[in-house]
């Protein structure tokens, strides 16, 4: 059962680590030359730190064999969406580009989709772990 959900806390990682890194860099995110080089620089830094959390929670999922503080780490990243998400509105800030094109799944934007999915199920595996394996209950 372990590995099981070693695995799925991977995939899960490595979802929210390396999918957005991949589909931000391209010429209408972080090389859109209608950024600003300060707002390019901040999505720089976001991406290097969201891969760099990551990274740090494989490193514990597989090295230290622990899946708790990954699972917060991955929640966190999700909550911080949704936080951006919400007070989009106040900074002027948008889930896409102004005549982008906008994904959907099952009429609900992609990232919503994605970020909600994934952090229901990191939920859903944090419950799963705290009643397997937590020793402190």
């Amino acid at each position: 059962m372990k590995l099981i959900l070693k695995n799925a806390v991977t995939s899960l990682t490595v979802l929210y680590g390396l999918v957005p890194a991949i589909a931000d860099l391209n010429e209408t995110r972080l090389f859109n030359l209608l950024w600003s080089e300060h707002a390019r620089f901040h999505g720089a830094w976001f991406l290097t730190f969201e891969t760099d959390i990551a990274s740090i929670a494989l490193f514990l999922i597989w090295v230290r064999d622990d899946v708790f503080r990954p699972i917060t780490f991955s929640l966190i990243s999700m909550a911080s969406f949704g936080v951006a998400t919400g007070f989009g509105p106040a900074y002027g800030g948008d889930l896409v580009v102004a005549n982008g094109y906008v994904q959907a799944v099952f009429d609900i934007g992609y990232n919503i989709f994605l970020f909600s999915v994934v952090g229901a199920l990191l939920s859903l595996l944090l419950v799963v772990a705290k009643r397997k394996f937590r020793t402190d209950k």
